[in-house]
């Protein structure tokens, strides 16, 4: 596919937010360097040869992650009626002409052989009525019922409570949780480390630089970019922009998924509510109780995720209403609260009863199909850097997710980036190239700022030009805030992760909306007002950036 690059963005100079010294900071030597502790970075960790040293730094605890938070499920062809070539179209259609089949054929390959090693390890998938053979549902988009769960709609947390039991038996692992890392360690063009900054019970902390032979990149998501997510508070992006900071190839960020179905509640938090309850059945309501869904696709409710939220905005702005409606009254009260343990309970906080009562929903930040470039091994275009997970743009997902395949992405390229990193670590013995760098401090900006209205601020903006439908004077409107923002955000050295998630937030939404910008169409999540039609040639088209 061909890609169309682009360099030099705004705050393109800045190259570590920090300063640091390495005579003022203690040292820590690794093997192996994971950044993220979601599934592909415990994926990664466990996939590493055990005669090496691995450290695992988390931004908060063991946990909060995308990853625990899944509910759907994990995508793979389990079912003997099924087929890896149906699995394969499905995603390919999903993607919007701008997957790469090559990685979607490796990826769905190899989902049964990933189910049977989590199974391995303790995890438990929920079994049919019989309780012989796993149970399966199906999600939209999928032609079959080919969706693994755990604890019904508790899926990721399932599989995050196998893989660190795990993790916890392995004496070469070692884990730091409340590790923010700041920014990848470079020298002539390759990856060295990382410098981290880990807190303290007084609320202060320090920076200590990590030298490791190999890193791996499993930071997470987005979500927080915007106002409406259902993304934890840790998802702002941090590993997309450290890593563009560090010169890699970052690609696709214009294309980022909105869950078609989020709670919506004034004033409470903005839930999942899965789309295995589509599978199941459940309608989507407007206002007026229309069951709305099949005057926009012969799918209906089943459809992809990027053609249920365009529905669904469309509906609200027609009935001029600030969300539709997903009901299961038509289904068994109880099996419902059964099936869906998980929502229900959050339901009931505002009392709603999921079995009886209409759900208020609309769509909301989910996923991001964009990120660091990564091959189909999991390497980066920085030498000794790879990339697993979501801050990964592998081409599995093209311009949109299909659903549930996320979890399999990233357990397929936890593995393969964890075993290839560790055999290029033992090749390189004592290898780890101790370099002097620095990042002196500078003067900076004088005047107060309020980190918190800025980032405020910063979302609301996003959510309201580069959100669901998107035009070219909403997006040029933003992205001439965005700079002005960067311009004195940039211009100074801030001392606490509050600060250096703003830096990371600006940086990554600069790269989302100059790539919907540059993209004169609408195509899978990506939907332009002022170009309503998908070029005929768009598909072979990725926007590339990288930081001069």
């Amino acid at each position: 596919m061909a890609s169309i690059s682009s360099t030099g963005l705004s705050s393109g100079a800045i190259r570590y937010l920090a300063p640091f010294h390495p005579k003022l900071h203690p040292h820590f030597f690794t093997d192996i360097l994971i950044i993220g502790g979601g599934l592909a970075g415990f994926r990664a960790a466990l996939a590493v040869h055990p005669s090496l040293r691995v450290l695992l730094v988390t931004k908060a605890g063991l946990g909060d992650s995308n990853s625990n938070n899944a509910q759907g499920g994990i995508a793979a062809v389990w079912d003997k009626s099924d087929t890896l070539a149906e699995h394969v179209a499905d995603t390919l259609v999903a993607g919007g002409e701008l997957c790469d089949q090559q990685v979607v054929e490796h990826v769905v390959q190899g989902g049964p052989e990933q189910i049977r090693k989590l199974i391995e390890i303790g995890v438990k998938f929920d079994l049919n009525e019989s309780g012989n053979e796993i149970d399966l549902s199906r999600e939209g988009g999928h032609g079959h019922e080919r969706i693994l769960h755990a604890n019904g709609d508790s899926t990721g947390r399932e599989l995050m409570r196998g893989l660190i039991a795990e993790i916890k038996r392995r004496p070469n692992i070692r884990v730091w949780e409340n590790t923010f890392a700041l920014d990848l360690l470079t020298h002539n063009g390759e990856c060295y480390g990382a410098i981290a900054f880990w807190g303290r019970q007084d609320g202060r902390g320090e920076k200590e630089i990590i030298w490791a032979k190999q890193t791996i990149l499993a930071s997470g998501g987005i979500g927080q970019v915007y106002r409406e997510t259902t993304n934890p508070d840790v998802a702002t992006g941090d590993g997309v922009a450290m890593a563009y900071r560090a010169g890699a190839e970052v690609r696709d960020m214009e294309f980022v998924q909105f869950h078609p179905t989020v709670l919506y509640i004034a004033g409470g938090s903005r839930s999942l509510i899965t789309e295995a309850m589509r599978g199941e059945g459940a309608y989507l309501l407007d206002k007026n109780g229309s069951r709305f869904m099949f005057d926009y696709d012969k799918r209906g409710e089943l459809a992809p995720r990027d053609v249920v939220s365009n529905a669904i905005v469309a509906q609200m702005f027609k009935t001029n209403h600030p969300n539709v409606y997903l009901d299961c009254s038509h289904k068994d009260a109880a099996w419902v609260r059964a099936r869906f343990p998980g929502i229900a309970e959050v339901c009931g906080k505002f009392g709603i009863d999921i079995g009886t009562d209409k759900i208020p929903v609309r769509p909301g930040v989910h996923y991001a199909m964009g990120g660091v470039t990564a091959d189909m091994d999991g390497r980066t275009t920085v030498p000794r850097l790879w990339a697993a997970g979501e801050v990964s743009c592998t081409g599995l997902h093209g311009a949109n997710r299909l659903a549930s395949n996320s979890l399999l992405e990233a357990m397929i390229y936890g593995e393969s980036s964890g075993w290839l990193a560790s055999q290029e670590a033992m090749r390189r013995q004592n290898d780890y190239h101790v370099e002097p760098l620095e990042n002196k401090p500078f003067p900076g900006v004088s005047e107060n700022i309020d980190i918190s209205d800025l980032r405020n601020a910063l979302k609301s903006l996003m959510w309201r030009h580069a959100g669901v439908i998107r035009n070219g004077g909403g997006l040029t409107e933003a992205l001439s805030n965005i700079e002005r923002w960067s311009y004195y955000i940039f211009g100074r050295q801030f001392d606490a992760p509050a600060g250096w998630e703003l830096q990371n937030m600006l940086t990554v939404a600069r790269l989302i909306v100059r790539g919907a910008i540059v993209r004169e169409e609408s195509r899978g999540s990506h939907q332009r007002q002022d170009f309503l039609s998908m070029l005929p040639d768009g598909g072979k088209t990725h926007y590339v950036w990288k930081r001069e």
